[in-house]
């Protein structure tokens, strides 16, 4: 009875295992970057590209640095002539897909920088998945290039 109760119980786990795929294992995150600071402006904005080589849709739910207060998901939205942006509860970063985080689409936008970002610098940014993965990446304070 011992074994059939311990076999169960392996069998119930290596499952579990089985369909609990981390996020990290099937996110990329490329060139991703801090826009230096707009002097006088207490907060910064974030950009790069996720690539998601899974078979499942990934959901970035949050983001922190210490150099900020907060991080939240942001996109721009067009209201008549005007654009504004949005907070976002979070991004889907689709299956097979990449999703760019870029001047004038879905960034992530530093509230309460506590330092201005100076171009040269680096700053740890981690991201957070719905699953409860995070993935840090060291990150360059570049300038805001505009074509």
């Amino acid at each position: 009875m011992r074994k059939i109760f311990t076999l169960a119980i392996t069998s119930l786990c290596i499952g579990l295992l089985a369909t609990v795929s981390p996020a990290f294992a099937e996110v990329e995150i490329e060139s991703l970057w801090l826009r230096e600071s707009i002097p006088g402006q207490p907060n910064g904005a974030g950009f790069g590209v996720l690539r998601n080589s899974g078979d499942q849709d990934v959901l970035l739910v949050a983001a922190s640095s210490p150099i900020a207060g907060d991080i939240e998901i942001h996109q721009h939205v067009r209201e008549g002539e005007q654009m504004r942006m949005e907070q976002m509860e979070a991004l889907v970063v689709p299956a097979g897909e990449t999703v760019s985080l870029q001047p004038g689409g879905y960034h992530l936008m530093l509230i309460g920088l506590t330092a201005p970002l100076v171009i040269g610098e680096y700053h740890d940014v981690t991201l957070i998945f719905s699953d409860g993965n995070e993935i840090t990446i060291r990150t360059p304070v570049k300038a805001l290039v505009r074509n």
